[in-house]
């Protein structure tokens, strides 16, 4: 389920054969075959909004109920595979992904978060994602240049494919499949989103 079929303002990057992008959509309602959604641990964040809230919101606050239970916490770097087996959004799989702690949050982890992402979809043999990083979701407000997460982001979603790819080369992994990846943003924050793309393959 590609999600190139959804309308899109900005022209898709290529990079080592893979398209990047910026999506101002929801990751409620994205059409992709594997949505990623970030949360930090709940311990010290709960807060929902936005893309956040809509996602919980959709599964009847399931979500909130399996951070709280300590099923997925949040903690950093820490995973959570969903199969919405009743269709509560259009994603075919939704990839919970922790940030740990906010008031430590920084730069590397967001690149960590990216390689994250995209080994996992690569396991997950899927042909796109779509990113959404959700600070803002969080109530956070970062001190980061405007387009640094998205800059990040990129680096380590490149540096995942180029590390699978020496693997390929060297006979130990099949091929990848993964062609196409999206950064989710709101509308306000969709240009630096691109433009951090952009830095990220120094276009």
């Amino acid at each position: 389920m590609a999600s190139e079929t959804q309308i899109n303002q900005y022209t898709p990057i290529l990079k080592d054969g893979a398209n990047y992008n910026t999506l101002v959509k929801s990751p409620s309602e994205t059409t992709t075959s594997l949505q990623v959604v970030c949360f930090f641990d709940i311990d010290l964040n709960e807060h929902y909004e936005g893309g956040t809230y809509a996602v919980n919101e959709h599964f009847k606050g399931a979500i909130h109920d399996i951070r709280k239970s300590g099923i997925f916490k949040g903690r950093a770097l820490e995973t959570l595979l969903i199969i919405p087996a009743l269709k509560q959004v259009p994603a075919e799989r939704l990839l919970l992904i922790g940030l740990g702690n906010p008031a430590v949050l920084d730069l590397g982890l967001m690149e960590m978060a990216g390689y994250t992402a995209v080994m996992e979809a690569i396991k997950a043999g899927v042909s796109d994602l779509c990113f959404a990083p959700s600070l803002k979701d969080a109530g956070i407000m970062m001190s980061f240049e405007k387009t640094a997460i998205s800059q990040t982001l990129a680096n380590g979603m490149h540096r995942a494919l180029n590390t699978t790819n020496m693997l390929i080369q060297k006979y130990m992994h099949g091929p990848v499949v993964l062609k196409e990846i999206n950064l989710l943003a709101g509308q306000a924050q969709a240009d630096n989103s691109y433009r951090g793309l952009q830095s990220a393959f120094e276009l």
